[in-house]
């Protein structure tokens, strides 16, 4: 697995509550998590395992 820097989970993190910020209802934050999922190696299946929990 690569590492990231500093910075660039700065970034990151920066990036993301900006994005959540935007949000107005609970569901529009899991939407937008659901899309990070999407586009993020590994990440897919994390989320098929927590709805296999429910």
């Amino acid at each position: 697995m690569e590492r990231m820097t500093n910075k660039q989970l700065q970034f990151i993190t920066w990036l993301i509550t900006t994005a959540t910020d935007k949000c107005q209802t609970i569901e529009e934050v899991r939407e937008l998590n659901r899309e990070i999922r999407r586009h993020s190696d590994g990440l897919l299946e994390e989320e098929l395992e927590e709805k296999q929990k429910e």
